[in-house]
């Protein structure tokens, strides 16, 4: 059985009732955190000694909504006496910049009391995350869309954003991250999925729902909801079932809610 907790579930606006994005998979024994938003150490810590067991963390890009928790979760797990090796999926090109935040923060890594492996994704590059269970990043534009463009950016920085494709036996999910449109999705819909995490901040409701369509979905869970749709859940999901008769059940799980399946 394969279960997700919804730690953060909001968008990159601060909201007075959601937290930022942050899951947690639990997949053939695994525990893999996917991103990292604030305050993750915090809920992963109300669920007990999941702190200590976290396998690996899997960031989708690096905007503050989705990483932000990171150093945090370090800290925590060094205060919490945690020894197990963790392992650390993320854009390549920021690495460098991650190990060195750490070190500014007071924190070294030879002094954590357990050894971080630091990976850097390869675009469609499968992942061996052990015990059956692998990952497969798949590139898109989000950050190359929100980035360039604004006054200041450094032409020459890479802009590497991930959906990610997580898969054991017949479970399949596909968690996307942010996305530059609901067209991204379509090359990782080509198979059945048993759960589509897909947010739905930077794209419409109809424009998602065109994309998927042709797509045999079990359960789509909507989620970093831009705040007209926020306003009106209920009103959302009663739409997206309309739009989507193919897809077996419709989720806008609340932050702190726990999917099996």
């Amino acid at each position: 059985m394969a279960s997700i907790s919804f730690l953060g579930t909001g968008p990159g606006i601060p909201s007075e009732d959601r937290f930022f994005s942050s899951a947690l998979l639990l997949l053939e024994g695994r525990h893999l955190l996917i991103d990292a938003g604030e305050p993750c150490v915090h809920l992963l810590r109300e669920r007990g000694d999941l702190v200590r067991e976290i396998d690996a963390v899997l960031i989708t890009h690096g905007h503050v909504d989705h990483i932000g928790g990171l150093p945090a979760f370090l800290q925590g797990c060094m205060l919490l006496g945690r020894s197990k090796k963790l392992s650390i999926h993320l854009p390549g090109d920021m690495i460098s910049s991650l190990r060195a935040w750490i070190a500014a923060l007071y924190l070294t890594e030879e002094g954590l009391g357990f050894a971080i492996a630091w990976h850097a994704w390869s675009d469609r590059g499968a992942v061996d995350l052990g015990n059956g269970v692998s990952v497969v990043p798949w590139p898109n534009a989000h950050l190359e869309k929100c980035y360039r463009g604004l006054s200041g950016a450094d032409p020459e920085r890479p802009c590497e954003s991930y959906s990610l494709e997580i898969l054991s036996g017949g479970f399949r999910a596909v968690f996307s991250g942010d996305l530059c449109g609901a067209a991204d999705l379509a090359p990782m819909i080509a198979s059945p999925l048993t759960v589509l995490v897909s947010e739905l901040a930077h794209f419409s409701a109809e424009d998602l729902a065109a994309v998927l369509a042709p797509a045999r979905i079990h359960a789509l869970c909507l989620v970093h909801l831009s705040e007209g749709y926020a306003s009106d859940r209920a009103d959302l999901r009663t739409r997206m079932e309309n739009l989507l008769p193919n897809v077996s059940d419709v989720f806008l799980p609340e932050d702190g809610e726990v999917l099996d399946f």
